[in-house]
């Protein structure tokens, strides 16, 4: 069985309770849509859309899913904050805690660590808050640039091309390589 699940706007919760019912290989398709999700220190995704498939799987729920979003950055040439926009791709697995059909608390096993997935609560919901945090996080440029031949920092276009002295020397080794490579 196929379906969409509503959804509430800026929630990442979604009650997952009937899905885990259902066969292996059942899905339902979920609608992102956030205003804002805080990614780290100061750092904050805005205008976040997407969609998941929740997909019934034997241990749990698997989400995978696509999102876009804009995230403001401060250019590293020029120390300016700048919007950049960002898309991301996410696969999760989620666990229950709770045996949908005894209510029994279900424990990982001795092999198991909670780091290869996250859990789905007593209540049998599934949050998707860190799932969607995680992929914009990894997609954010490692140095972001405001725009490519962004010229730096106005204080330093005044500043000379002198080199300085101590490394005058390692400049004649640079040349004396040029001169190997091209024998």
């Amino acid at each position: 069985m196929s379906g969409i699940l509503p959804y509430e706007p800026n929630d990442t919760r979604v009650h997952v309770a009937q899905l885990l019912q259902e066969q292996v290989g059942a899905v339902r398709q979920r609608p992102i849509a956030l205003e804002d999700l805080p990614l780290d220190e100061g750092l904050v995704a805005r205008d976040i859309t997407g969609s998941t498939r929740l997909t019934r799987i034997p241990t749990g729920i698997l989400a995978k899913g696509s999102l876009s979003a804009t995230v403001e950055l401060e250019c590293i040439r020029c120390l300016e904050p700048f919007e950049q926009p960002v898309e991301a791709e996410f696969a999760d697995e989620y666990r229950p805690t709770i045996d949908i059909a005894t209510g029994a608390e279900l424990t990982p096993g001795p092999a198991e660590s909670d780091d290869e997935y996250f859990s789905i609560s007593d209540l049998h919901l599934l949050d998707l808050r860190e799932s969607l945090r995680q992929a914009l996080v990894l997609e954010l440029p490692m140095a972001p640039l405001c725009r490519e031949d962004c010229p730096g920092l106005p204080e330093a276009a005044g500043l000379s091309n002198d080199v300085d002295d101590r490394l005058a020397v390692l400049s004649r080794l640079l040349v004396n390589g040029d001169d190997d490579a091209s024998e």
